[in-house]
């Protein structure tokens, strides 16, 4: 599914309920990335707005046991195998969450609905606008990790699916990448030592953090 789809649905539930505080998510797409450790765009977004990644170990759906069981049983009450389209499997789920949540009673809350329950999980208190949306986050979120790269034998790198030149002196050998989240600009590091800067300005905007381009 286009990863713009799945942002168009996620502004509806915010527009609907709000903004949660988290998402924990698995290292797949589009929230996770196994194959790369560059946060993909959706996620970058997310954090834009004040909402907080929290990813599990690789292969571990145990960590998030509670959620994993509940897709399942939600697949097997709204049949999922017997839709035709996505909007009847986005309208079977939407049903069949409305009865898990305001219909269903649970022994095990003196036989109160979720929503009887816990009525604050119908809508968070933390307000959705999307003008809330802060790069800032993002660039001090990106600032706390490093990232690790080979320079090519042509003295290159890449990093964000951009290409960083004039290394030639370094060929072949790892370097060392952090942010800085006010110049915005990624330090390069070799041996504890800083062999360049290189401006993230042009491709890390706001625009493109909003309309997940980044990577563009």
């Amino acid at each position: 599914m286009p990863i713009e789809v799945i942002q168009n649905r996620l502004i509806q539930v915010f527009e609907k309920r709000n903004r949660p505080g988290s998402f924990r998510v698995d290292n797949g797409e589009p929230f996770g990335s196994p194959a790369n450790d560059t946060p993909p765009p959706l996620a970058l977004w997310l954090i834009g707005y004040d909402i907080d990644m929290i990813w599990n170990k690789p292969r571990c759906p145990q960590m998030n046991g509670v959620v994993e069981r509940l897709q399942q049983t939600s697949s097997r009450w709204a049949e999922i195998e017997s839709c035709s389209s996505y909007e009847e499997l986005q309208d079977r789920l939407d049903h069949q969450a409305t009865i898990q949540r305001s219909v269903f009673p649970v022994s095990r809350l003196k036989h109160q609905t979720r929503l009887e329950a816990f009525p604050s999980a119908e809508k968070s208190d933390r307000i959705w606008e999307p003008l809330l949306f802060c790069p800032q986050r993002v660039y001090d979120f990106l600032a706390k990790k490093i990232f690790t790269r080979k320079i090519s034998s042509g003295g290159h790198i890449t990093h964000f699916n951009k290409p960083c030149h004039g290394l030639r002196l370094f060929k072949g050998q790892f370097v060392q990448l952090s942010l800085n989240p006010k110049t915005l600009e990624w330090q390069i590091i070799h041996d504890y030592q800083l062999i360049k800067s290189w401006s993230v300005a042009q491709y890390l905007t706001e625009e493109r953090l909003l309309n997940l381009t980044i990577f563009q």
